[in-house]
């Protein structure tokens, strides 16, 4: 029988063809072509990533052998890789003699400003008797001004564009020092190896696919959502933000990406024996309740997945997101299910390389029809804030993750994406319309001794809410507001009006005694809703967050 060991050991060269990217992790699949010998041949696959997982390795393939053995190994080496490691060094070098340059540039403009100050404050301040003062005329003035003016203005400008450069150049050899930091140069001392013992009853030519583990690649998905008010329609583009620093480039490869969380294991968590015992009582501290229009859920339609709304600026919008008048179509992906979890399958070929930088995947894009709602909360804000229901009727579901969204082609807000699976309704705000007119006024507030000898005192409120719909369009509206919630025993919370039994469609109230009034309003409609209440505490009680 053959010594396995005496069996020469081939290196081949292989590619990085297949990967999937789950939350944490990767499953890379790299393919070789091989020359089989008659009998037993040993394949070598170097330069494998740092990250891998010895646990999770396996070797595929087409041809007529029997893989016998599979062997992870880690091996000490005194030679250093330099060819990456040498780009950026190179680069390193590069943006330092740049960085001198500019920074010796700056130095001569602020020289050449200091000395045409000089000049300027020599010919000002010479006497008539100075040898070679100057006597300037008005004309000659003129001139020295217009000069003086000139240079000053051309030294400040290049001065301040070369410090802008000197900015980008640091900024840039920021970025390299931590790529080497990355890298490891100088430290680097180990390189990760599989070898394959394969048996063949003939010569032959064999395909090899070695797929393994690498931790730390991600992704995350990443929406961008325009709504067209004229046709009422939204559209989903779906991507994906991927990136990741495993030490080798992933080009033109076929990408998936996976919902599957292999981090959070394979089994629930077991329940420990859960214990109480008694202790002397304490006295009780009030409980306070805190109102919040982000809160509030919309009790006037069906189940909403809601899109939390952050107004702000410090989202940046890419440029090629921006309306197009013919937009370029994305590249798609399919979907399927693989037990628990959904994989996106992205049609084409991907370049992902190793640089930690987030590669923008397009997954899919999906036009959805779209009912409109205004929504507000008089009491906080005198603003009704437009949004958007739809319902999801594509493939793929939603998962939680940042979203840009666009109103008629402008960017008007930056918001977070739900959880929304096919077939379900989600909401998306829009944005503050001020045409829709809020106003928000206290009619009346006073208070009143009540039963015998005056021993309750009731606090009496009355509001008026109005909403005038100045569009030419009905429109949908729902009004927020609350009541009080009595946190103390004696102290009583009664609702005057609207008139409450139970819920309708126009009128609800949830557990915590927020009040939602809905109504679609005509073009032009006012709409006036009443809102008072009464409050009944013991004439000794101070009242707290009334």
């Amino acid at each position: 029988m053959m010594n396995i060991l005496a069996v020469a050991v081939l290196a081949v060269s292989s590619q990085v063809t297949d990967v999937t990217v789950f939350n944490d992790r990767a499953l890379v699949v790299r393919s070789a072509e091989v020359e089989l010998e008659q009998g037993i041949s040993t394949i070598r696959f170097d330069h494998l990533p740092e990250a891998i997982d010895s646990r999770g390795i396996q070797v595929t393939g087409a041809g007529d052998a029997v893989v016998l053995d599979v062997r992870f190994k880690t091996e000490n080496y005194e030679e250093i890789p330099e060819e990456a490691w040498k780009k950026l060094s190179d680069e390193k070098a590069r943006l330092e003699k740049e960085a001198d340059s500019v920074g010796q540039q700056i130095e001569r403009f602020e020289a050449s400003k200091e000395f045409l100050n000089a000049i300027s404050k020599k010919v000002t301040s010479a006497s008539g008797k100075e040898e070679g003062a100057a006597s300037l005329d008005p004309g000659s003035w003129e001139s020295m001004l217009a000069l003086y003016s000139t240079k000053s203005e051309e030294y400040d400008e290049g001065r301040r564009l070369a410090r802008e450069k000197l900015e980008g150049i640091r900024k840039a050899l920021e970025k390299v020092n931590a790529d080497i930091r990355d890298a490891g140069m100088h430290q680097r001392k180990t390189r990760r190896v599989v070898e394959v013992d394969l048996e063949s009853d003939r010569a032959e030519n064999a395909v090899l696919h070695l797929s393994y583990i690498v931790r730390g690649p991600q992704w995350v998905p990443a929406y961008d959502i325009r709504v067209d008010t004229e046709t009422r329609e939204m559209e989903v583009n779906y991507f994906a933000l991927v990136r990741q620093r495993t030490g080798e480039d992933w080009s033109g490869v076929a990408l998936k990406l996976s919902t599957a969380n292999p981090g959070l294991g394979g089994q629930h968590p077991e329940l420990d024996p859960w214990r109480i015992s008694m202790s002397s009582p304490r006295a009780a501290k009030s409980r306070a309740y805190s109102f919040s229009a982000k809160a509030l859920p919309d009790l006037a339609g069906s189940a909403e997945v809601s899109l939390a709304n952050s107004f702000g600026s410090d989202s940046e919008v890419s440029s090629w997101a921006e309306a197009q008048p013919a937009p370029i179509k994305q590249r798609m992906s399919s979907v399927s299910r693989k037990g628990a979890s959904v994989v996106f399958e992205v049609k084409g070929q991907s370049d992902i390389e190793s640089d930690n930088v987030e590669h923008r995947v397009a997954v899919t894009s999906v036009k959805l029809p779209s009912v409109f709602r205004y929504s507000s909360v008089p009491k906080l804000s005198p603003l009704a804030y437009l949004k958007a229901n739809a319902e999801n009727t594509g493939e793929h579901p939603f998962l939680e993750g940042k979203a840009n969204v666009f109103l008629d082609g402008n960017f008007v807000t930056s918001t977070q994406m739900e959880l929304v699976a096919p077939g379900e309704e989600f909401w998306v705000f829009l944005g503050a319309d001020e045409s829709m007119k809020v106003e928000h006024k206290l009619i009346k507030k006073y208070q009143s001794k009540e039963g015998f000898g005056g021993k309750t005192v009731r606090h009496t409120y009355e509001y008026l809410m109005t909403v005038k719909n100045t569009h030419s369009v009905p429109e949908e509206v729902i009004v927020w507001d609350q009541l009080p919630i009595s946190g103390s025993e004696g102290l009583d919370v009664e609702l005057i009006e609207p008139k409450y039994s139970k819920d309708t469609d126009a009128l609800k109230i949830d557990d915590e005694m927020r009040i939602s009034w809905f109504r679609t309003l005509k073009p032009g409609e006012e709409w006036q809703i009443p809102f008072s209440f009464r409050v009944e505490a013991p004439r000794d009680m101070n009242i707290s967050g009334l």
